[in-house]
């Protein structure tokens, strides 16, 4: 079989083309040189001898050559550079390369040569070269280096993964860090605030004060963003998502949260397709397809409340179709991330409601898992708001009357706002109906009537 029909590795130069002058040749150095020499006779037969399939950008032949280019960067197995000319597509391309790839990017230049400031910290290897026109023994020196170093040097991180870390790491970053703390701090502060109305104008303070250009951070904009939603309303929250910058307005999340304000005026419908949408722009995970439950669920109570206040004991095939949409979608999101609590934690009431065999059994477990999760995540200082009301949810389902007991203690001593307990109520009114025990419905409904109380006050 010929050598060129084998299986190799790519390997792409990044190098100029044809006769080039040296800029201000130094000592040593000639005044042109001639890149195609330099890759026929050295570099294309050292990558070769490599075991390498050597491709230079002037193979390309097809039409959209900025993207083969891309792809010959981000794809390759390796990527020589030669620095040796103040080449501007040269150092563009050695800059994708370092960001695309963590490794086999190496950089050489021929000993005199001089690179500009950035690259000039970055390791090269240097090989000589005195003769333009790269003569056979030249070349055959430049060969054999490479031939050494290429092994040794390939597994070496690029600069930007060896020196780039994440802001919180970054010491340029650390000032900006510490203010989005202090910001974090105080959204956190405004949560734990229980008279409803300081809670408010705290809010609409903290809009004036990180407004204009704080909102191009998307720590700063997506924080205030949900503390609007959930204190201010979802007019607000279409008001304020209005003054953001274009991009982060078309980020999915936020797109996410304008369609839950279609839902909370009654338009479910027009809510479901349009995350069904988002899931298949941008892919799913367990948020959308919690989401999409929810809108069903809505759907479903609204059908079931209906009936019940027109006496029909039965449900029709509308409402069960609403049940089993709502079920399919929590489950889906549950199986995506079994680490999470938010799609599990609304399957148990929807299962119960259901009511085919085995679903009591898998509410159950849920419902202990829920309440571990959730104990967990706010161990851990990693509650996202919604830790709390779901343990709550949990162990009321659970019919632990002792942790209910608990829990809304520090309800009271933390504020209803803090608990989202305006949200969890229709959950916790749900679970306490469906109790067929008179004295834990007694129980549960004493404790739930004390939460309801608190909730009006807020």
């Amino acid at each position: 079989m010929p050598e060129d029909s084998k299986l190799r590795p790519i390997a792409f130069m990044v190098m100029p083309f044809g006769q080039r002058k040296v800029p201000s040749p130094p000592e040593g150095a000639p005044a042109q040189l001639d890149c195609n020499a330099l890759w026929d006779r050295a570099f294309r037969p050292a990558l070769e001898n490599l075991g390498y399939l050597a491709i230079r950008a002037d193979a390309e032949v097809g039409t959209v050559i900025v993207k083969d280019m891309l792809e010959r960067l981000a794809l390759s197995e390796l990527v020589l550079a030669d620095l040796t000319l103040p080449n501007g597509n040269v150092y563009y391309e050695v800059g994708l390369r370092h960001v695309a790839k963590k490794t086999h990017c190496i950089l050489v230049a021929a000993d005199w040569s001089r690179q500009l400031f950035d690259t000039d910290q970055i390791r090269t290897t240097r090989y000589p070269l005195h003769d333009g026109n790269v003569p056979d023994e030249e070349a055959e020196v430049i060969r054999k280096h490479l031939e050494d170093i290429i092994p040794k040097m390939k597994d070496a991180p690029t600069p930007f993964y060896e020196l780039v870390k994440s802001k919180e790491e970054s010491t340029v970053f650390r000032e900006q860090i510490e203010k989005i703390s202090e910001f974090q701090a105080e959204v956190r502060a405004v949560r734990m605030m229980k008279d409803m109305d300081t809670r408010n104008n705290k809010v609409a303070e903290l809009r004036k004060q990180y407004g204009g250009s704080s909102l191009k951070i998307p720590e700063v904009a997506f924080e205030l963003m949900t503390l609007v939603r959930d204190s201010l309303g979802w007019e607000a929250l279409g008001e304020y998502i209005k003054t953001l910058p274009k991009a982060l307005q078309d980020r999915p999340y936020t797109k996410e949260q304008l369609l839950l304000a279609k839902s909370e005026i009654g338009e479910h419908e027009i809510a479901i397709e349009g995350l069904k949408e988002l899931i298949k722009r941008h892919g799913e995970n367990p948020e959308r397809h919690g989401l999409i439950g929810g809108r069903y669920k809505r759907l479903w109570r609204a059908e079931r409340k209906t009936r019940l206040e027109n006496g029909c004991m039965e449900a029709d095939l509308e409402e069960r179709g609403y049940l089993n949409s709502a079920i399919e979608h929590y489950n889906r999101g549950t199986q995506l991330d079994l680490n999470a609590y938010y799609c599990p934690s609304n399957l148990p009431s929807l299962l119960r409601a259901q009511g085919n065999p085995g679903d009591e059994e898998e509410a159950a477990f849920l419902d202990k898992h829920i309440v571990r999760a959730c104990e967990r995540t706010i161990e851990r200082g990693e509650d996202d708001g919604w830790a709390k009301p779901t343990l709550l949810g949990a162990a009321y389902r659970s019919h632990d009357v002792d942790r209910v007991r608990k829990l809304s203690l520090e309800v009271a001593q933390q504020g209803a706002a803090a608990w989202e307990l305006k949200a969890t109520l229709s959950d916790i009114d749900d679970t306490v109906n469906a109790i067929t025990d008179d004295e834990l419905k007694a129980a549960l409904a004493k404790e739930r009537d004390q939460l309801a109380k608190l909730a009006n006050k807020s």
